[in-house]
C-alpha cells in the first residue's frame, strides 16, 4: 500500500485447515508466519531496492512509478488467521526483528481490524506503528507483557509506554466517527474536480488528507460541514479555512454565495473562477506550498462539490497583499491544538 512517502508492505497468512492439535498449528504458525512471510517482506524489500522505479496502476487505470529511494517510511506487516488450537506462546508474538528487514509487525488478524477500525486515518496508522515498535522493544527489554489493545489504549491516550491495564481505557473512548469520517465524501472525489485535463489531481488530493493525523480530518469536516449548511440554507458566510505545517498545505471549505446560477456555461464558470481564486487566496495567506480547496454549491435539491488543487512555491506578491488589505475574504485564524480521540472522564 502506497501513500506517497509512505509504503506498508503487508504479507497475509491464514491457516486453511487448523487442527486440533496445538503443535500441528505451533509448526504452521513457525513455517507461515516467522520463516515465509518474514521472507516475503524481505523480497518485496529488496524489490524496491533493486528497482530504479515500479510502474503500478489504480482502479481508475492511472499509472504510476513508486521509487523506493522516495519513501520516508516503510512500515513492514504480517496478519495472521490462525485456528483455536494455535497455542499461545505464538499468540503472543507481536514482532519480529531481522537482522536486513528491521523490525516487522505481527499481529493477529482481529487485532489488526481493531487497530484499522479505530484509527481510521493511514497516518493515525503509521504513527501507531511507529510507536507500536518503540514500545514493544522497550516491552520486551523489561519484560513486561501486554496485549494488542494495551498498546492502542495507550498510544491514544498518549501514555510514554502501555501496562498490562492500558486496556481499559478503550471502554471510555468516544465514537465520533459522524464528526471526522470523510470517507463517503472522499470516495466521490474524483467526479468533482475542477481541472478534468489533469487527471492526477484527484490523487493528491487524496494524498494530502491521507498525510493528516485524525484531528485534522475532524477539523476539515467540521469546515465542510459548515458550508454545506450554509449551501442547503441558502445563507452567505465567509470562506473557512485551516492549515496544517507538517505538510506545508491549506485547506479551504466555502459556500457558494447564494442568488447565483450555479449550472450552464455561466454557473460553471463562476463556481471554478470562485474556487481556484479562494483556494489560491488560502494558500497564499498561509504561505504554504500546496492549497486545497472546497466550494459548495446548491441546484435544487442537490448539492456540487467541486474541489481543486494548486501546487506551486509560495512567492511573496504586493499586488495579492494589496487586493488582499482591501478585501480579505476570510475570518481570522489562529494556532490551535487539537485532539485526535477523545475519552469520557471515569
Amino acid at each position: 500500500m502506497w501513500l506517497g512517502e509512505t509504503a506498508f508492505v503487508i504479507q497475509m497468512k491464514e491457516r486453511a485447515k487448523p487442527t486440533d492439535d496445538p503443535e500441528t498449528e505451533k509448526r504452521w504458525f513457525k513455517d507461515a508466519v516467522r520463516r515465509k512471510a518474514v521472507s516475503q517482506i524481505k523480497d518485496s524489500l529488496r524489490f524496491l531496492k533493486e528497482h530504479e522505479a515500479i510502474s503500478i496502476a489504480n482502479g481508475r487505470g492511472k499509472r504510476y512509478h513508486v521509487r523506493g529511494r522516495d519513501l520516508r517510511h516503510i512500515e513492514k506487516i504480517i496478519l495472521y488467521a490462525a485456528g483455536p488450537s494455535l497455542p499461545d506462546e505464538c499468540r503472543r508474538t507481536q514482532y519480529h526483528d531481522s537482522e536486513t528487514a528491521g523490525f516487522i509487525h505481527i499481529f493477529e488478524r482481529n487485532d489488526y481490524s481493531l487497530v484499522v477500525k479505530t484509527l481510521a486515518v493511514p497516518e493515525e496508522i503509521r504513527r501507531y506503528l511507529e510507536y507500536r515498535q518503540k514500545a514493544l522493544l522497550a516491552l520486551t527489554e523489561a519484560k513486561v507483557a501486554v496485549v494488542e489493545a494495551d498498546v492502542l489504549a495507550a498510544y491514544l491516550s498518549d501514555e510514554a509506554l502501555p501496562s498490562p491495564s492500558s486496556h481499559k481505557a478503550l471502554d471510555r473512548l468516544v465514537d465520533d466517527a459522524e464528526q471526522s469520517d470523510l470517507s463517503p465524501i472522499m470516495n466521490r472525489l474524483a467526479d468533482h474536480i475542477q481541472k478534468p485535463d489533469d487527471s492526477a489531481d484527484y490523487s493528491r488530493i487524496l494524498l494530502e488528507f491521507a498525510k493528516l493525523p485524525r484531528s485534522a480530518w475532524r477539523a476539515a469536516k467540521q469546515r465542510l460541514d459548515l458550508s454545506i449548511e450554509a449551501a442547503k440554507g441558502g445563507r452567505f458566510e465567509r470562506p473557512y479555512r485551516f492549515y496544517f505545517p507538517a505538510t506545508d498545505c491549506s485547506f479551504m471549505f466555502s459556500p457558494f454565495p447564494p442568488g447565483r446560477p450555479t449550472t450552464g456555461p455561466e454557473g460553471e464558470l463562476a463556481r471554478s473562477t470562485g474556487l481556484q481564486s479562494l483556494t489560491a487566496a488560502a494558500k497564499y495567506m498561509s504561505e504554504a506550498g500546496r492549497g486545497i480547496g472546497v466550494l459548495v454549491s446548491k441546484d435544487g435539491e442537490f448539492l456540487h462539490l467541486d474541489w481543486c488543487l494548486i501546487a506551486e512555491p509560495w512567492e511573496r506578491d504586493p499586488e495579492f497583499d494589496a487586493l488582499l488589505a482591501l478585501n480579505n475574504p476570510f475570518r481570522d485564524v489562529r494556532e490551535q491544538r487539537m485532539d485526535g480521540y477523545y475519552f469520557v472522564n471515569e
